[in-house]
């Protein structure tokens, strides 16, 4: 494994917000590129939402901030003014990418949309994420994951059983699933203007994405299938969620269901039932789940989640424990592959983050987690980069363009 990283050389600026767009600069930083997040000069929102989470918002602990922004130099500029506005597109002069989602008309308006950047910019890669996409009759509306994509999709309903309520979905958890998505664009916008040596408009939607990732359901349901589902009537019972004697579930997923059937029932006592006509193939089942389920659901019972997980998972079946978002960071086999690293910020205090889950046997990209400060951490580094002077510098901050 070398020590460089595959998107050395690429230089991004992001004016983003939340979670989204910065995630999508996040992934290309930790791969190499060098990442400059531009913020107004009080910070961007996602700098406090951590508050809501019952998470520290200080400069020196921002854990919340952190997960989509490490790794990035942060400048901070005021767009209202003249002066602010022109450091902004110096350094998108000198970028290979430029990401926002702020609102197509704010852009306009300030002057940094596509079409006034393209035939100044030619090469310029244009990445914008929205949340309805740019036609039809929600086009102009903003959108946040919980509305645009959960939400709209019906994955809160219908992801679901039966007269449940709602779910809700871990704040960010849509965003991350578009910024996946959405970085996938912009690396095949890179490889494209290497052959062309032509930038482009690349985007995405949070509505398109939860079209996208729910690609099953719109198919199905076409096709008759319906949703949210009878947690009493599953379509194969061991593609199932089952209680145990401790309280805690675990999830059974296999496709031969008579085999299956044929190996459980002496584990929970019922070898009478290995002939019963009723439940031992999947079509007979299918027709007597309201007598299966309650057998089945007793079996479960008899054991505690772990060591059904065991001793059924030791037959070669595919087995496993329903768990709780609280042990993740701790949970052994992500911190084995990598999946958290330990974060100490300047604080002292040290918490186990999430990292990209994309590893290179090429390149060295695991566990770099640069925690990342205060707003304008790096104005002056970064303008002086751009060719501003000191003086230049100080003037801006003076009258309050920059900070």
């Amino acid at each position: 494994m070398s020590n460089g990283k595959p998107l050395e050389g690429l230089k991004v600026v992001e004016l983003g917000t939340h979670f989204a767009i910065p995630a999508v600069a996040r992934m290309m930083a930790d791969w190499g590129a060098e990442v400059i997040k531009v913020e107004g000069l009080s910070g961007e929102a996602w700098r406090v939402v951590g508050r809501n989470q019952k998470c520290t918002i200080t400069d020196d602990e921002n854990p919340f901030f952190t997960i989509p922004n490490a790794n990035k130099k942060f400048v901070a500029l005021n767009l209202k003014d003249p002066d602010g506005k022109a450091a902004l597109m110096k350094l998108i002069g000198q970028a290979d990418i430029f990401l926002s989602n702020m609102r197509l008309p704010a852009l306009t308006k300030l002057g940094f949309d596509y079409d006034a950047l393209k035939d100044q910019f030619p090469g310029l890669i244009y990445v914008h994420f929205s949340g309805y996409g740019y036609k039809g009759p929600d086009a102009a509306k903003p959108g946040f994951d919980s509305v645009a994509f959960w939400a709209r999709s019906g994955s809160m309903l219908d992801w679901g059983t039966q007269g449940n309520f709602p779910f809700l979905a871990p704040t960010g958890a849509g965003d991350a699933m578009v910024a996946s998505i959405l970085c996938a664009g912009v690396l095949a916008a890179v490889i494209g203007k290497a052959k062309t040596g032509k930038g482009t408009f690349v985007s995405s939607s949070l509505m398109g994405a939860s079209v996208w990732y729910n690609n099953a359901c719109v198919v199905s349901t076409q096709y008759g299938n319906t949703f949210p589902k009878d947690k009493d009537h599953p379509a194969n019972p061991f593609g199932w969620q089952y209680q145990c004697k401790d309280g805690e579930w675990l999830m059974i997923g296999v496709v031969d269901y008579a085999d299956t059937y044929r190996k459980l029932m002496p584990l929970f006592g019922r070898e009478d039932l290995l002939e019963d006509e009723r439940f031992n193939t999947i079509a007979a089942v299918q027709q007597h789940l309201d007598e299966a389920m309650p057998i089945f659901r007793e079996g479960f019972m008899q054991d505690t989640r772990d060591n059904w997980v065991e001793r059924i998972g030791a037959m070669n079946i595919v087995i496993g424990k329903i768990g709780h978002l609280s042990e993740l960071a701790t949970d052994p086999q992500a911190v084995a592959n990598g999946f958290v690293v330990p974060v100490t910020f300047a604080s002292g205090r040290t918490v186990q983050m999430p990292t990209i889950p994309v590893e290179f046997s090429a390149y060295d990209t695991a566990g770099r987690y640069e925690p990342t400060g205060a707003v304008g951490r790096d104005t002056e580094e970064i303008l002086t980069q751009a060719g501003y002077t000191t003086e230049q510098i100080v003037g801006l901050q003076n009258k309050g363009a920059a900070k």
